[in-house]
């Protein structure tokens, strides 16, 4: 087994204080001497160079979660005051967030009014149309003429039930969750492992099995 690390960068930030500046130091060596260790032995040949370096990977385990509770230490503060603060803006912006809906709703019932008098208007325009298309079958030139009277109520109903601030957009609403293609899901492996943990060992369409894993005591 080649074993080729380089050598990680550890930077705890937080309060600049000795004990930090310390601990960064320490925890500096001592990366440099697990580099080290791990990096005298090329291939694993016998139980002597299998001891050395499982012994160099548990003490390099042991250390990222010591610096995993340092970060915790010094970052759980602050995490506590981000949600102090997120509460806080909460809080402070409520009424005006209420106030914006109440307005935004006010636009969007307007503009809907003004696109459904536009829409009822085109629907009006295309039975006149077609039932004056029927009228003049026989007389190409008369059809024309109405074709081009109702292009022209068209473009003047469009004009009159206009507002700005209107656009489409193409959006989706679930209806048959069965029915949507595989690619559009995801699988939630969480809730797998989860399901093997507890002793399920069949689900359709996923293969569970038993793989070899290094224990490191």
């Amino acid at each position: 087994m080649k074993v080729t690390t380089t050598p990680a960068q550890v930077k705890i930030t937080g309060v600049p204080n000795k004990t930090v500046i310390r601990f960064e130091t320490e925890v500096k060596e001592k990366i440099r001497h697990l580099v080290r260790v791990m990096s005298l032995v090329e291939e694993v040949n016998n139980e002597q160079d299998k001891a050395m370096v499982s012994a160099a990977v548990k003490e390099g385990k042991a250390l990222i979660k010591k610096v995993g509770v340092a970060r915790k230490a010094i970052t759980t503060p602050l995490q506590q005051q981000v949600k102090q603060w997120i509460a806080k803006e909460k809080e402070l912006l409520l009424p005006v967030e209420e106030a914006i809906h109440n307005a935004d709703k006010l636009v969007q019932d307007f503009n809907a009014r003004i696109a459904r008098q536009q829409q009822e208007m085109l629907e009006r325009i295309a039975r006149e149309e077609a039932e004056k298309l029927r009228t003049a079958e026989h007389k190409e030139k008369d059809a024309e003429q109405v074709r081009q009277e109702s292009e022209f109520k068209r473009q003047l109903a469009q004009a009159q039930h206009q507002t700005d601030g209107i656009r489409k957009v193409w959006a989706f609403t679930l209806e048959d969750l069965s029915q949507v293609p595989p690619e559009y899901l995801m699988l939630d492996e969480q809730k797998v492992r989860q399901a093997i943990r507890s002793g399920e060992r069949a689900i359709p369409g996923l293969r569970i099995y038993q793989q070899q894993q290094t224990v490191y005591r």
